[in-house]
């Protein structure tokens, strides 16, 4: 088939044609000949800070193309790292702007490996935080590579983007990549999953069971998963599990510490006071019942086989608590 008058220009029209339309990304959609001469790091680059680094007019459409930028192939940790570099190094902070525009607390270099050690407030955001997109699936479900957990990490840390909910392969993806990190014990993707709503909903009773069952009961992974659950909502009798229960008996039988340590953690859950409280003027109030929750060092044991204890404090939670994103 040949190639239409278009896609016959050369590099040097067609790529500033393309810059000249906005960039309008549905011309590289429109052909791979096109998409070929395209793909360069500078037109990587004018297309990122024509819709990462500031408010259009249309918010809809801003949105539908950052989806699909962060869907291309291109964009990888690798390019988006240099991106961020080269498009903030100059004012010296995420937030985009000098001391003497205004930023107060200079926040860089960026902290790539670990996002959520770099600091945010209200009033001092970083500039990719007004990115509101769908997360691409690729960052969504395994093999687990040290780029993809820090570029999802980074992703939630400092914009605003979210799983599309409304695509079925999305939400598919994003249950069985939480599933999959449990099964290879990696608690680093399942505390993000944990902890991050964006990611999907808080888990329950039945990812409990899960992460003990299936998961191998690695202990770090489901105390982080029976910590989250009570966090959002299950208590007292909501944590009775025959299934659970049997399990706990069996492994006691084997001699097995897991069984004896979950087996108590579960019994701390399930306890529940009702104190009697006392009115301002004296009298009795209503009592209020009091629910259990782990302690942290109670049946814990040596290092056996790899399963060492390790529980991490949230900075996610902590942010949210001090008026951060």
């Amino acid at each position: 088939m040949s190639l239409s008058p278009v896609e016959q220009l050369p590099l040097e029209l067609l790529q500033d044609i393309f810059l000249q339309s906005g960039p309008n990304l549905a011309l590289p959609a429109a052909s791979h000949h096109i998409a070929a001469k395209l793909s360069n790091d500078y037109c990587y680059h004018a297309t990122c800070t024509e819709y990462l680094t500031q408010n259009l007019d249309s918010r809809v459409e801003q949105s539908r193309a950052q989806t699909r930028i962060f869907s291309y192939k291109w964009m990888t940790w690798e390019y988006f790292q240099a991106f961020v570099n080269k498009t903030y190094a100059s004012c010296g902070c995420l937030c985009g702007k000098t001391q003497d525009e205004g930023c107060f607390d200079p926040i860089w270099p960026p902290d790539f490996q670990d996002a959520t050690n770099m600091v945010f407030s209200r009033s001092h955001l970083p500039a990719l935080s007004f990115i509101k997109c769908r997360l691409p699936v690729k960052l969504l479900h395994g093999p687990w590579e040290r780029s993809k957990i820090h570029f999802l990490r980074f992703l939630l840390w400092t914009t605003s983007m979210t799983v599309d909910w409304g695509n079925h392969d999305a939400r598919k993806l994003a249950l069985e990549g939480k599933k999959q990190a449990i099964l290879d014990r990696n608690l680093e993707v399942v505390e993000l999953f944990n902890h991050n709503r964006r990611l999907g909903k808080a888990p329950g009773l039945d990812m409990v069971r899960f992460t003990v069952i299936q998961g191998g009961c690695d202990r770090s992974i489901v105390y982080d998963t029976m910590s989250t659950a009570r966090t959002w909502g299950l208590r007292g009798d909501g944590w009775r599990d025959l299934k659970l229960d049997q399990w706990c008996k069996q492994k006691i039988a084997e001699g097995d510490p897991k069984g004896k340590w979950l087996k108590l953690k579960l019994e701390e859950l399930r306890t529940t006071h009702g104190p009697v409280g006392i009115a301002e003027n004296g009298g009795e109030t209503e009592p209020r019942a009091i629910f259990g929750y782990m302690h942290p060092k109670s049946g814990d044991y040596d290092n056996v086989e790899g399963d060492k204890l390790v529980i991490t404090p949230h900075k996610w939670n902590q942010l949210c608590a001090e008026g951060g994103l």
